[in-house]
């Protein structure tokens, strides 16, 4: 993993640098992108550095470190406040900040603050990753066919069903659409999460799978009572992708 990067917010131009020296001495996954003095400058510096964290004064002159914080549309960073005062603690809880540093700054304090650091980035990114995916995922379908077109909401689709080099397709009005695409082609276009073989001829939404039974070889039962057989040896990797949408009670 890169070095966190980070920012430093102080007023106090000795200050700043004391904080710089014990970072780069006693924080190794850490590095100082940028220091300022002024809150006006430190949104700027935000903007154009797009640190991971921020180390952030909170008495500083006309505008305070919480004041910088509530002006900012955007806190995809960590935040930690460093202060000389210890009334702040609850203002600090509400304000989501990772650490709480008391100036002169404990050196295991400092270390402390950097391992939660370093998880809530880490937390961060993959939040920020998985949010950036799903945008990606396309909310609709069009569905050619001998008629025309459909257009169908993608989280609508209940499964899809082989026949030869065609695709039956299942929506929870009940109707049917039949496309010329095969199902191997739809198991490619649809979202890997959602969507699952459990057949070489049918193809599932996860959302709309309502039981499962082994009887008579194996089958599940979707959204609208239909019943779907179901391939035993995709038993266990189905159970893996099915964790991703239920709680298992036993």
């Amino acid at each position: 993993m890169r070095k966190i990067r980070a920012i430093i917010i102080d007023d106090e131009k000795h200050s700043r640098e004391n904080l710089n020296a014990l970072i780069k001495n006693y924080c190794s996954q850490i590095e100082i992108v940028g220091e300022t003095g002024s809150a006006k400058t430190a949104k700027e510096m935000i903007k154009t550095l797009d640190p991971d964290a921020l180390f952030l004064d909170i008495n500083m002159p006309k505008v305070s470190g919480f004041d910088l914080l509530n002006s900012l549309e955007e806190k995809d960073f960590c935040v930690v406040l460093v202060t000389a005062h210890n009334q702040y603690g609850i203002q600090a809880v509400k304000s989501d900040v990772v650490d709480y540093l008391l100036k002169p700054i404990d050196i295991q304090e400092l270390q402390a603050a950097e391992k939660k650091i370093v998880e809530k980035t880490k937390f961060l990114k993959k939040h920020n990753s998985k949010n950036a995916a799903s945008k990606m995922i396309p909310q609709k379908i069009i569905i050619n066919h001998w008629q025309g077109f459909s257009v169908l909401d993608i989280e609508n689709i209940i499964r899809l069903e082989a026949d030869g080099n065609y695709t039956k397709i299942y929506v929870n009005n009940n109707s049917e659409i039949v496309s010329s695409k095969t199902l191997k082609e739809f198991e490619d276009i649809l979202d890997q999460g959602a969507f699952y073989r459990i057949h070489k001829s049918h193809l599932i939404n996860i959302k709309h799978l309502k039981e499962y039974s082994n009887h008579e070889g194996g089958y599940v039962i979707m959204s609208g009572n239909s019943k779907v057989p179901f391939s035993r040896r995709r038993y266990h990797e189905f159970l893996e992708r099915l964790k991703d949408f239920a709680l298992n009670i036993k």
